[in-house]
């Protein structure tokens, strides 16, 4: 990967500094041609245009002398002012002969004649159809020396990009080593994660998309090994919650069979009670796989919540009594909140409150059912109070694990699987509702339903 990138980055650096040399290299070439024209450097055609019209305006070379700047025989064109502000595009010296190849005008005012080899290669001055002199430069031309800079600045700009690109490769190796270095650890530990080490983690470098991959990564990893010691506790406390049943039974059938139980109604009431637990058991374990596998079945319909609450309330009131303990519906509940719920389901979320509930007030206390509607207006709410010990505040975050049966008290019996309020709580949010649980500022526990109306 990191030679792909590397290669990927190296191709986009030359691309680039080729596209820009070559936009360079032609801006460059035209902007000094532009500039020589701009500059009053006309080529020697230009220069003999020029001339060709002074000698028609003044009907003869009289006074060309003065064009020519500079004595000796190095003199320059520059003052060509008279001309259109034109100079010669030469760096050498330029010389003005007439038609029959005597020089007038430059050479240094020394008299002199072209030879022939000079007239052939000297540029015609016309005038009418007549050839009326000749011009000639001596020494290089300043177009081939514009040639020559536009040459050596090319030279430069490849340099210069041949530098950059070194440079660039450079840096982006570094960069993408940077790149590269947390995805091969997070594919490290994607492979260890793979591999069952469930305590592989990844360093977050930042908050950027691979940080979040990091820290979406590590996440992720948390929630595995989480779900992971779940499983082994949901195991062995699966474990442990049949093998006490059975081993009941098992010493129960064993008296019978060796005699030292008489067969009778009283024997086998043990084994009885520890069948329902262990139906109890596969039941509720049952339901917690449908509900896991979002294929716990639900017949919704329309129904009144008040009503849900006071059946609920007719099925434990005897056994309320039996404890001496207050069971009674609030005085300000709602009787007109209507929800779509399945109606079986909702009386096994109360039953199992309520019987948390019986289960942790003392003789003489007091439980509390309430209806009512939401602040917001959109959830019908059922809450169960009751007078007993309260949660401990250590127990409070794991009430609705499975398999949890922190004691509320020291000294009260904690019956059941520990499976109850779990499913309870499934139940619920399956309804798209919520259940949570807290303890009242008054002393006792507090738990709350609440439902979509």
């Amino acid at each position: 990967m990191v030679w792909r990138l590397l290669g990927a980055f190296a191709v986009v650096v030359l691309v680039s500094l080729t596209t820009v040399s070559i936009l360079a290299n032609r801006t460059t070439a035209f902007e000094l041609r532009a500039f020589m024209l701009r500059g009053g450097m006309s080529t020697e055609s230009q220069l003999a245009d020029e001339l060709a019209a002074y000698y028609r305006g003044r009907v003869g070379w009289g006074g060309v002398e003065s064009l020519f700047m500079g004595p000796g025989p190095g003199a320059h064109m520059g003052g060509m002012t008279g001309m259109g502000g034109q100079g010669p595009m030469m760096s050498g010296a330029v010389l003005l002969a007439d038609n029959n190849g005597q020089v007038i005008a430059g050479g240094g005012g020394q008299p002199r004649e072209l030879s022939r080899a000079e007239l052939e290669q000297s540029t015609a001055i016309v005038v009418d159809g007549r050839v009326v002199g000749h011009l000639i430069v001596e020494g290089p031309r300043l177009a081939e020396s514009g040639e020559d800079l536009i040459a050596r600045v090319n030279r430069a700009l490849w340099l210069a990009a041949a530098a950059g690109g070194l440079v660039a490769i450079v840096l982006g190796a570094g960069l993408v080593v940077s790149l590269v270095r947390p995805v091969r650890e997070l594919t490290l530990a994607a492979q260890s994660v793979a591999g069952g080490d469930l305590s592989r983690r990844v360093t977050v470098r930042g908050m950027d998309e691979i940080g979040q991959l990091s820290l979406a990564f590590n996440r992720m990893a948390e929630n595995l090994q989480r779900a992971e010691e779940l499983r082994r506790e949901m195991t062995a406390d699966i474990a442990h919650e049949l093998r006490n049943p059975l081993a009941v039974m098992q010493a129960r059938l064993e008296g019978l069979a060796d005699g030292v139980y008489s067969l009778s109604p009283e024997s086998l009431a043990p084994v009885l009670e520890q069948s329902q637990l262990l139906n109890r058991l596969v039941e509720d374990l049952r339901t917690l796989a449908l509900v896991d596998a979002g294929r716990l079945p639900l017949v919704r319909q329309e129904v009144n919540l008040r009503q849900l609450v006071d059946r609920a309330l007719a099925g434990y009131r005897a056994q309320a009594e039996a404890s001496r303990i207050g069971l009674r519906l609030g005085e300000r509940s709602s009787s007109q909140l209507m929800i779509q719920a399945d109606a079986a389901r909702i009386q096994q979320v109360l039953g199992n409150l309520l019987s948390n509930a019986l289960r942790h007030t003392p003789a003489g206390g007091e439980i509390l059912v309430t209806v009512r509607e939401s602040e917001e207006g959109n959830h019908g709410e059922v809450l169960v109070t009751d007078s007993g010990e309260g949660i401990p505040e250590e127990a409070l975050p794991h009430l609705f694990e499975r398999f949890f049966r922190g004691s509320r008290g020291g000294d009260r019996k904690s019956a059941g699987t520990g499976l109850g309020l779990a499913i309870a709580r499934q139940i619920v949010e399956a309804h798209g509702g919520g259940l949570e649980a807290r303890n009242r500022a008054e002393g006792g526990a507090e738990f709350a339903i609440s439902f979509p109306i």
